[in-house]
């Protein structure tokens, strides 16, 4: 199945090589043609959205739910816990063919009857996919409405004072499309860069759900660490994989990293300036997760609306505490407990923190990540 994450792979024989086989290339391809001709995928979207009409203006999107955060804050592993309840829909690898037509790929591929192996995806993080596993799409709607998102001198903050009327049109009606497809009631997305979005969300669905991540920065931000590095080897290796990733709105590894723009320009300039020298390399991460999570406090502090429609899970937690986690979290999205158990009892049983990397930093690297990022890690109840 067409997926960036599915398909560069890491070859098992040859240590470090990286797989780009021919599903690869036409992946590539197709996204590079519906991306620089756009037209064509406003029009495929007219074309189904005039189709399903009736049957659209039947739905109702109610309660849609929104996972953001920092990346590598536990993101992915919500969305796909949560993706297993039977009433939500979400966007799924297998999108990312025509993400813009979700309707009649998911009718298309029911018909064909087409399998998929399942396998490790790329950030080598022990998470299983297929094409039918749910990933980030959505944000490639953002990018083509919103153009002055992924700059770094830009402020990335949309609020209630935001109008896209014609961004909001398409927007609701992909969603009914895609709750039409999975006869769903629920929208489920996870979304990183709508961290800087929240005020809009609320403003377009007033009864939206939002569940922030967060996870001890230590840990963290030796995730965000190794994920770069392994990205900057995949690109090194095999030059498109950046293009595709900037073409389907993931902007947060490798050579196309950029920040998230808070509003501050002045602070993602420090942070530049920090990783271009080996010594501060890991400062520049430190404030870049405290300027990220420094927003979020304060947004949640000024404004109650936010606070409310907020709830926030500790990676950490998480993992220790699981059921009593996911209890309080299923009980907040107002989801059915009942058709949740089978699979909350599945991840209570999986749920760890990883093995599969500690952090490595010198004495005085973890000196200065406790003292830029403690105040706000404070804040969110979290101990360093």
């Amino acid at each position: 199945m067409i997926g960036v994450f599915s398909i560069v792979q890491f070859d098992s024989k040859k240590k470090n090589t990286v797989k780009f086989p021919f599903l690869g290339y036409l992946g590539y391809i197709t996204t590079k043609i519906f991306d620089k001709f756009s037209f064509l995928s406003f029009l495929a979207d007219k074309l189904e959205t005039l189709r399903l009409e009736e049957r659209l203006n039947h739905i109702t999107i109610k309660n849609p739910i929104f996972i953001t955060g920092l990346a590598r804050s536990g993101t992915t592993i919500m969305l796909e816990m949560l993706s297993q309840h039977p009433d939500v829909a979400t966007h799924q690898y297998k999108h990312f063919i025509m993400p813009y037509i979700p309707y009649i790929i998911e009718l298309l591929l029911a018909n064909l009857n087409i399998q998929s192996k399942t396998t490790e995806r790329i950030h080598q993080d022990g998470i299983q996919i297929d094409h039918n596993s749910p990933e980030v799409v959505e944000e490639m709607f953002w990018q083509q409405f919103f153009k002055g998102s992924h700059r770094e001198d830009f402020s990335d903050y949309l609020g209630k004072e935001t109008t896209h009327p014609q961004f909001e049109t398409f927007y609701k009606n992909h969603i009914k499309k895609l709750l039409l497809s999975q006869d769903a009631s629920r929208y489920l997305t996870k979304n990183n860069y709508n961290i800087t979005r929240l005020e809009y969300l609320l403003k377009l669905f007033p009864d939206a759900r939002i569940i922030l991540m967060i996870r001890n920065p230590i840990n963290q931000i030796a995730s965000l660490i190794k994920q770069t590095s392994l990205f900057l080897h995949i690109e090194y290796n095999q030059p498109l994989f950046q293009d595709w990733l900037k073409m389907i709105g993931h902007h947060e590894f490798g050579n196309g990293l950029t920040c998230i723009n808070t509003g501050d320009s002045i602070i993602i300039s420090r942070i530049r300036s920090l990783w271009k020298n080996k010594k501060t390399y890991v400062t520049g991460w430190a404030y870049y997760w405290r300027s990220i999570y420094q927003y979020v406090a304060n947004q949640l502090e000024r404004n109650e609306y936010i606070k409310e429609a907020t709830y926030i899970i500790d990676y950490d937690k998480l993992c220790d505490e699981s059921e009593q986690t996911i209890d309080g979290l299923i009980k907040f999205l107002d989801l059915s407990s009942n058709r949740f158990n089978k699979i909350k009892k599945n991840y209570c049983s999986r749920l760890h923190k990883p093995t599969y990397y500690t952090p490595n930093f010198s004495p005085k690297e973890l000196s200065n990540i406790k003292k830029i990022t403690e105040s706000t890690a404070n804040r969110f109840g979290l101990e360093l």
